[in-house]
């Protein structure tokens, strides 16, 4: 069976039917891979659904289920989510993220990328253009 990294680097949310049938079949012919798939989910629901004061205490049982697992890869994010355990949560209680400051720099990267060769003020002019919210509508033909 050929496995698509994709279908396994994706949220359970936003897969195909065909997808979900690559999932499924992997449940059956190669358990730990699905484990480890279904590990993955279940720690995105941390931030997406849980409730911040609820936090604490579903992410303890996350690590137990981790650990459980016995997937090497499992253990040593265990060991990290400790070591850091209550950073995490503060994260989560304070509803702190770096999701938008690294999608800010991916749109710089892009504004970069295709203003090659000009100037430093036309590539800081173009990045307060496209990042500032500001829209500007042409007139249109009569």
């Amino acid at each position: 069976m050929a496995i698509h990294p994709r279908a396994l680097r994706k949220g359970a949310e936003n897969l195909t039917d065909k997808q979900r049938d690559i999932i499924n079949q992997l449940r059956r012919t190669r358990y730990r891979l699905w484990r480890a798939w279904e590990l993955k989910e279940e720690f995105r629901d941390v931030y997406r659904v849980i409730d911040p004061d609820e936090a604490r205490a579903y992410l303890k049982s996350w690590c137990t289920r981790a650990l459980r697992s016995r997937i090497p890869s499992m253990r040593n994010l265990v060991q990290r989510i400790r070591n850091h355990f209550d950073a995490i949560i503060a994260a989560i209680e304070l509803g702190l993220s770096n999701s938008l400051l690294e999608g800010i720099n991916s749109k710089i990267r892009v504004i970069q990328r295709r203003g090659y060769g000009h100037s430093p003020e036309s590539l800081s002019t173009m990045i307060y253009l496209c990042l500032s919210g500001i829209t500007i509508t042409l007139p249109t033909e009569r």
